[in-house]
């Protein structure tokens, strides 16, 4: 009986984690079909920082764009190709785009894959301003 009950708690909890993750999946208006990595932008004075946690992504795998003031990341995460007994990392494609407080310089930024952790830095293009000033 403990079993059952043990099963059952555990079944909650990934239903649990499933409803957590569509509604971060809503707040954030990413797309679904995928997974959806964290991340941090940092305003730096001169540039833009942004982190982004992907481990188990190479660098053959990711995308940047940038359109305006919107830098877009994209990639995917492959799975082994093996039987799961257990499977909970996310993996698949995934997108992420990000609106800048203020303009950038087209072409600027520089990315790195650094232990699991993808950098990207961006100049802000001070002579565009901060966006909506007149």
């Amino acid at each position: 009986m403990s079993i059952e009950h043990f099963d059952t708690f555990e079944r909650l909890q990934n239903i649990r984690q499933q409803l957590d993750e569509l509604t971060r999946r809503f707040s954030t208006g990413e797309a679904f079909g995928g997974w959806i990595p964290p991340l941090d932008v940092l305003d730096e004075g001169k540039q833009y920082r942004i982190l982004m946690d992907i481990p188990g992504v190479k660098n053959e795998d990711l995308e940047l764009q940038e359109e305006g003031n919107t830098v877009t990341l994209a990639g995917v995460r492959y799975l082994p190709e093996t039987d799961h007994i257990k499977q909970e990392r996310p993996s698949g494609q995934f997108r992420r785009s990000v609106d800048l407080p203020e303009a950038i310089v087209p072409g600027s930024a520089q990315a790195s894959l650094k232990s699991g952790v993808l950098e990207v830095t961006i100049q802000k293009d001070r002579s565009k301003g901060k966006k909506g000033k007149r």
